[in-house]
């Protein structure tokens, strides 16, 4: 399993792709921190409200499909 550098062991990183697109994303369990590449540090994460607000979505897990904790 792959740990959220943010959430001190508590958040396990999951990959998923957001419905009806080909985006895929790697999103914390815990705080919903997001990264678009596999390379999980704390400086290249971004927020997940932003990242759906940009593409016009709201930021919920619903809009994801294909969750995998990795």
């Amino acid at each position: 399993m792959i740990y959220c550098p943010f959430c001190d062991g508590q958040g396990v990183i999951n990959k998923a792709t957001i419905k009806g697109t080909e985006l895929k994303l790697y999103i914390c369990d815990e705080c919903d921190t997001v990264w678009k590449d596999i390379y999980i540090t704390e400086d290249n994460s971004e927020n997940f409200e932003d990242v759906m607000n940009a593409l016009g979505r709201k930021a919920l897990w619903s809009e994801l499909t294909d969750v995998e904790r990795l």
